[in-house]
């Protein structure tokens, strides 16, 4: 993906003050996080410092390795009767959702959720014979390294029953992990002003303002859906959770000393 950022241009005029223009364009084909909205740059009647100021957009990324997964794993049966189906997924949720525990799931990390039942049709299409019933339990794992010990053992519990529908990653304090990025993205914007105060004959002064659109954020690094298979059983699931570059783009309002 290219981004592009464009730097609102400053100019001032003054009786005895030279006037001063800043227009800047910088292309990076490996970002992906979103850019500054033009809407969101300082105009020049609201800048602080008057004129004498100049506005640049600078960059940070950060890669971090997530420490959260979040698996979906669902019981789905089929019986003659809905009553029976509902039933059955009950008992078999229930005890699945003890087996989670019992592995040192807390109880704030599992979400029942997804409960459905819909009838099964014979050939003709109009006759039903039977009922599937299907829940799912949202499972948050604070030690990506479990995983597959959870995966297995609810395989191990259910059996064909199972399903899962999917796996993703995420951080346990996003706030944290952005710091870097925050702080490399100020450093960014500086050596950018400091270039363009240089180009053009003035003394760079302090930060009057910075802008950090609210829409940024980590996302999942993957997302994976695949089926249970009692081939599966007795083995571990393999999980690598990955690496993402995560980065913060800012507006920085720099003073002309």
């Amino acid at each position: 993906m290219t981004t592009r950022w464009t730097v609102a241009t400053i100019s001032a005029v003054a009786a005895a003050v030279a006037a001063v223009g800043v227009i800047a364009t910088a292309t990076n084909d490996d970002r992906a996080a979103a850019t500054v909205p033009p809407d969101s740059v300082p105009g020049q009647d609201d800048v602080p410092g008057g004129d004498r100021t100049i506005v640049v957009s600078g960059h940070g990324t950060v890669t971090v390795t997530p420490d959260i997964a979040n698996l979906s794993l669902g019981v789905q049966t089929t019986a003659p009767t809905g009553s029976e189906a509902l039933d059955t997924i009950g008992e078999q949720s229930t005890a699945l959702v003890a087996t989670l525990k019992a592995l040192g799931i807390a109880d704030a990390d599992l979400q029942t959720s997804g409960l459905s039942l819909w009838p099964q049709y014979s050939d003709d299409g109009v006759t039903i014979n039977g009922y599937t019933a299907s829940v799912n339990v949202n499972v948050t794992v604070r030690d990506i390294a479990r995983v597959g010990e959870i995966v297995d053992a609810a395989q191990g519990f259910v059996g064909e029953g199972l399903t899962i529908g999917g796996i993703g990653f995420s951080y346990d304090e996003p706030e944290t992990v952005l710091e870097d990025a925050r702080i490399a993205a100020i450093e960014n914007a500086r050596v950018r002003a400091e270039q363009y105060a240089a180009a053009a004959g003035v003394s760079l002064g302090d930060i009057v303002r910075i802008i950090e659109p609210t829409s940024q954020g980590p996302v999942p690094v993957f997302e994976e859906r695949f089926a249970a298979d009692d081939s599966a059983a007795g083995a571990a699931v393999a999980i690598e959770p990955g690496s993402q570059d995560l980065a913060v783009d800012v507006t920085v309002v720099f003073a002309m000393a």
